[in-house]
């Protein structure tokens, strides 16, 4: 689906209330949508390229979650090639998520508030979704990206 401000592409991974994963595909510099009232984490799949937050340079690396607020302004600059980036949006008055990049070798019991894992080892990521239980996962020591979601903030009125 096309991007709120139509200049790229993403595809929905996984939702639950008050969050979304995504796949952006990233081709050309140029400004991120806007999400006001959300969280973001961006996690650069390959590749590095600059990130401009709110007037501030930061450098994206591989698998190097970058957080900022959805209303923030954001240009990405510098991209050297085609890349994909990871995206966790958050509406931040009803949840609090994070992404976490691990490697883990071997049978893992995840605990509950880690709600999805992404295997990154692969041409394309393939996620893992839990679901009432603890997620158990025979992962090969790759990276993964974990979805954490320790729990729904009580709407205040």
């Amino acid at each position: 689906m096309p991007w709120r401000n139509g200049l790229g592409r993403t595809r929905e991974l996984l939702a639950g209330p008050g969050w979304r994963l995504s796949l952006a595909d990233l081709a050309a510099p140029g400004p991120f949508s806007s999400f006001p009232g959300s969280d973001r984490v961006h996690l650069p799949l390959e590749g590095g390229y600059t990130l401009v937050v709110d007037s501030h340079p930061h450098h994206a690396r591989a698998l190097q979650p970058v957080s900022f607020a959805g209303e923030a302004p954001v240009v990405l600059q510098d991209l050297a090639r085609l890349t994909s980036a990871l995206n966790l949006i958050t509406d931040r008055a009803t949840s609090t998520c994070t992404l976490v990049v691990a490697r883990h070798e071997g049978t893992v019991s995840l605990p509950a508030y880690v709600r999805a894992v992404v295997l990154l080892d692969r041409p394309a990521p393939l996620v893992a979704v839990a679901g009432d239980e603890p997620l158990t996962l025979h992962l090969t020591g790759g990276p993964v990206a974990e979805v954490h979601i320790p729990e729904l903030k009580e709407h205040q009125s």
